[in-house]
């Protein structure tokens, strides 16, 4: 019976051993010879950490392209914007270049005031330093053909025209592409020009200030009407001289007469002429000589006053850039 029993418990071993190499392990078991910490984060975390060590040994590659990438847009940059600036340029020679054209043809033809206009208008309408400079050399041109007073006014208006290019030449200076009309590189030229019909004008302008100033103008005629005045008083006090001579000869020749008509008529026609002279030349020499020395009293005040006025003369213009901004001032003392 016993022996029995011990052969069935063998059985039933050997048919569970059996069982045991027959089904797979679980998932949670581990496996011979590995580690049973497999599924943690720090273990699970270390494939990632190769693939972060794979990216980053690929990565220096798309840096070093995207630093030559930075580099080739610097020069892209730069290469835009001279060519911007080239293109402003040309399109600005292209704008005043009829205009230049045609005022000196008009020139040309001895028409010098439609040239003047011409420039002028351009200059207003462009905005073009170039073309104020130019006018304001024509009309420099045009103003030694005129009288002082209009010769007055048109070195004035090519001051304007230097103050209004000048403005715009600070304004072409200060980096804006859109509002240049000048190439850079010629700026110096363009304010040498400047700076040359500036000094033209400040040598022309004193003397005709000085002919065509309202004051002295008054000052002058005041001077020389008092002087005309004058000297005409001065004749008529010698007129009642003579008069005065003329009675008292008739008075000392009449007690000789002796009652002789032959002699008291021409005696009495004497002391007669010279009695009006006398009237005659006492009213109008006291009024010459009162009005003579008033006109020139008034004309020295004037002509002191159209000096001081001629020497603190004082001109300001404005300037104005996008990166500038301030006055012109020029000023004769």
């Amino acid at each position: 019976m016993s022996t029995v029993r011990s052969q069935g418990r063998r059985s039933l071993l050997m048919v569970g051993i059996a069982l045991s190499l027959a089904m797979p392990a679980p998932a949670w078991a581990g496996q011979p010879g590995e580690s049973t910490n497999g599924w943690k984060t720090e273990s699970a975390a270390a494939p990632a950490a190769d693939d972060d060590t794979v990216v980053l040994d690929d990565s220096p590659g798309p840096v070093k392209k995207n630093r030559g990438s930075g580099k080739k847009k610097d020069k892209t940059k730069a290469q835009p914007r001279e060519a911007m600036i080239k293109a402003q340029v040309e399109k600005a020679e292209a704008e005043r270049a009829p205009l230049q054209d045609q005022a000196q043809q008009l020139s040309d033809a001895g028409n010098l005031e439609g040239a003047v206009g011409l420039l002028a208008g351009g200059a207003e309408a462009l905005r073009d330093p170039v073309l104020h400079l130019a006018a304001a050399d024509a009309r420099q041109k045009l103003a030694r053909k005129r009288s002082a007073d209009q010769a007055k006014a048109e070195w004035e208006a090519s001051l304007r025209h230097i103050d209004r290019a000048d403005a715009l030449l600070a304004a072409n200076s200060g980096g804006a592409v859109d509002g240049l009309r000048v190439n850079p590189d010629d700026l110096e030229t363009m304010h040498a020009w400047s700076t040359e019909l500036r000094t033209a004008a400040d040598s022309a302008l004193p003397d005709l200030v000085r002919r065509t100033n309202p004051v002295r103008r008054n000052a002058r005629g005041e001077l020389i009407a008092g002087s005309i005045f004058l000297a005409g008083g001065l004749a008529a006090l010698g007129v009642m001289g003579g008069g005065i001579y003329l009675s008292k000869s008739a008075d000392r020749e009449l007690p000789k007469a002796d009652g002789n008509p032959e002699y008291l008529a021409p005696l009495e026609a004497q002391k007669k002429q010279g009695d009006t002279m006398t009237a005659a030349g006492a009213v109008a020499g006291v009024l010459g000589v009162a009005l003579g020395v008033t006109l020139v009293a008034l004309g020295a005040t004037d002509l002191k006053k159209a000096r001081q006025e001629q020497l603190s003369r004082v001109r300001v213009a404005p300037a104005v850039s996008p990166t500038f901004g301030g006055m012109f001032l020029s000023a004769r003392f």
